[in-house]
Parts: structure tokens; C-alpha cells; sequence
């Protein structure tokens, strides 16, 4: 099986987005790793990934799609299309991921917002987050910290709270705030 795997550089930006897909075009890993090539270890530990809530479904009958193409994405964020599926995980990691697809481009839900829609608590909903599989695809980069919504700060992204990827998180929403509706 033959896997095609594709790389796009944010402009400015210290990471690159690599994601992989099989030749039925299901998406087999997405993540953002380091510009030279050399894949970081950018994933949360396993101490740190979210709790299970129940069994873990099995995995869509069809596989999970790349909804449209990151570099396209890069160069206008108003080509986001949700997923028609989400990607595995416990069910409370799969109703947090529904959620953050439902923000639109150009707006953020803070941790306790989304924890109130889907009846969880924030810190719940942060561990989800960062357990997310499909970064960019399922974008949990739309969801912030409360004093984020009237501040600067745009909180971690993928369990880290400062680097290169919480410098990615605050460009994803620079560029999607900097777009028109």
C-alpha cells in the first residue's frame, strides 16, 4: 500500500503540516513537525492524554476523508470544511471534537463554553483536545482559554503552552480572524 504524503509551511511559521493519506484517500496521520524535515515529538504523553469515558468506538466503516487541502487552508481559511467523520477516541473526546467543528472560521468557544454545550467541565474538554488526532482537520486551535477571549494570550495547543506549536495556534487564528466573512 502506497501511503502519498504532503507538507505545507504557514507563512512564518517554524512548523510544517504533514499529513498522510492511503491510496483510498483515508487520512492516516496528520501532524505539525519541524520545518527541516525531522519529525519532533510534538504529541502529548500518554499520561497526559484523555481519559477514556467508555469504550473506544471502532472506527468508521469508511475512512476518515480529508475534508480540503491544508494548503489551500494556508492561503485562505475559508475553504475549512468540517469532516464528515471524526476520528476515533472515547466517546467524550468525539463529542468534544463535533463541538469544535461546529465553531466557524474566525471564532473561538472558550474551554468552559464547549464544556457547558456538551455538559463536561473545561479541563475535560482540554485533555480532548489534546488527544485530537486530526489537528487542523478537527480544529481544536479555535478553542481558548476564557481570559483569551479578551486578551492576547491564545493558550497551548496540543498540551503545550508556549513554543513552537502554541505559536502556530496563535497564527491559525490570526489568519483566520484577518479573513473576511
Amino acid at each position: 500500500m502506497a501511503l502519498n504524503t504532503q507538507r505545507c509551511t504557514p507563512p512564518g511559521a517554524a512548523l510544517s503540516f504533514v499529513w498522510t493519506c492511503a491510496p483510498e484517500g483515508g487520512l492516516v496521520a496528520a501532524e505539525w513537525v519541524g520545518r527541516e524535515g525531522a519529525v519532533q515529538d510534538l504529541s502529548p504523553p500518554d499520561h497526559a492524554r484523555a481519559p477514556s469515558s467508555g469504550p473506544e468506538p471502532s472506527p468508521a466503516a469508511r475512512p476518515f476523508l480529508v475534508p480540503f487541502d491544508p494548503r489551500d487552508f494556508f492561503r485562505d481559511p475559508r475553504c475549512w470544511r468540517p469532516p464528515v467523520d471524526l476520528p476515533a477516541g472515547s466517546v467524550h473526546a468525539r463529542r468534544v471534537w463535533q463541538a469544535v467543528c461546529e465553531i466557524p472560521v474566525g471564532q473561538t468557544r472558550s474551554y468552559g463554553e464547549i464544556a457547558r454545550q456538551i455538559g463536561s467541565s473545561p479541563r475535560a474538554v482540554g485533555q480532548a483536545c489534546k488527544a485530537n488526532p486530526w489537528p487542523l482537520f478537527v480544529p481544536c486551535h479555535r478553542v481558548v482559554p476564557a481570559t483569551a477571549l479578551d486578551s492576547e494570550s491564545a493558550g497551548g495547543y496540543s498540551g503545550r503552552r508556549d513554543g513552537p506549536l502554541a505559536r502556530v495556534k496563535a497564527w491559525l487564528l490570526a489568519h483566520e480572524a484577518d479573513t473576511p466573512a
